[in-house]
């Protein structure tokens, strides 16, 4: 089985779907609180719930770029997973020093102890998935095509179509919960926040690999659109539709895969970036960049029209996006020797598959 280069393009894929992140947490009440200052502004909310649908995508894009290069994957390298979580407990006290040095924020050993502890959903999520990788990939380096098309269309049957029927179900009132019917969790289907969800869109990734699809560009332009509108106009009544273990999140991940697939360039400075995306996402989740953001973003921002609601977004998103990846390269030129050498001396756990 030959490797696949990871050329500039899925590095490039990376940044963008980053970007996406942060744009879905500017919109977040709870962090940039853009909806909340819209809720009134049909035109506007409109707008931003455009946005929002274009990039509801961008957890299971990551997994599925994910599945597609460990689809040769025969180790597990246990470093890897304590970079993992390092990253997450290193910005997690870099973000509580910030707190205390620019928002009077008081210090408390208990407060600093626990930021010894990798609460992250997506790193636990993710270094499970790493951890099982050769062996999910080993299954599907097994299997014959008829076998891995139809093990597909069952794991996206059982986990995404039946969780996305249930949801909607519930949305419209025709169900009061899916917890007796969910085929995820007797709790439901989570909204797509569980390691089932993260396996499934490894195995996609893998499948997409082993079957080498290709889809014209245009169509793929197209599908990802329609859904996007679809989410769009239907999500007033069907909020679930922005679940990640929504069809239409899903649909919308494999088309902005295969179209970024499809572009071939090698360009260092992005590879060099799109190393810092775990780093961002650690980085502008954390208490300290929601204090600036909720101290800058404000009414005002929404006060005169879409184009200026479109125009804030994207300097709000753009320049927290790109003061994570400052933070992140500065950390990486000051600790990364060190950091490389701490997790080296982790072992390699390699396969004997075929």
């Amino acid at each position: 089985m030959t490797a696949v280069s990871r050329n500039s393009n899925i590095e490039l894929l990376r940044l963008v779907l980053m970007f996406m992140v942060v744009l879905l947490h500017f919109n977040n009440a709870a962090m940039g609180g853009a909806f909340v200052y819209v809720k009134d502004k049909v035109v506007d909310n409109f707008v931003l719930h455009i946005f929002e649908s274009l990039s509801i995508c961008a957890v299971n894009g990551f997994m599925i770029i994910s599945g597609y290069f460990l689809y040769t994957n025969k180790k597990v390298n246990f470093g890897k997973v304590i970079d993992i979580l390092l990253i997450v407990i290193f910005y997690r006290i870099f973000d509580y020093i910030m707190q205390i040095l620019f928002f009077d924020v008081s210090f408390s050993i208990k407060c600093f102890l626990s930021r010894f502890l990798p609460e992250n959903y997506f790193a636990i999520f993710y270094v499970v998935c790493y951890m099982l990788s050769p062996y999910i990939a080993w299954l599907w380096n097994e299997m014959g095509n008829s076998m891995a098309n139809f093990f597909i269309v069952l794991l996206l049957a059982i986990f995404i179509i039946i969780p996305t029927g249930l949801d909607l179900a519930v949305d419209l009132h025709i169900l009061n919960n899916a917890s007796t019917l969910s085929p995820i969790a007797i709790m439901g289907n989570g909204a797509g926040y569980t390691v089932i969800q993260f396996l499934v869109m490894l195995s996609l990734g893998m499948w997409i690999r082993k079957r080498q699809l290709n889809i014209s560009t245009s169509l793929l332009i197209v599908i990802y659109i329609i859904s996007s509108l679809i989410m769009t106009v239907c999500i007033a009544k069907m909020p679930s539709l922005y679940n990640y273990c929504s069809i239409f999140t899903v649909i919308t991940a494999v088309c902005i895969f295969l179209l970024f697939s499809k572009i071939k360039f090698k360009n260092q400075v992005v590879n060099f970036c799109a190393k810092s995306s775990f780093a961002i996402f650690c980085i502008h989740t954390g208490e300290f960049a929601n204090r600036i953001w909720r101290n800058i973003i404000t009414e005002k921002f929404f006060a005169n029209g879409v184009f200026q609601t479109i125009f804030w977004m994207l300097i709000c998103v753009g320049l927290m996006f790109l003061f994570c990846l400052l933070i992140s390269i500065v950390m990486r030129l000051v600790f990364g020797k060190l950091k490389s050498f701490f997790v080296g001396i982790f072992p390699v756990y390699v396969s004997d598959w075929q």
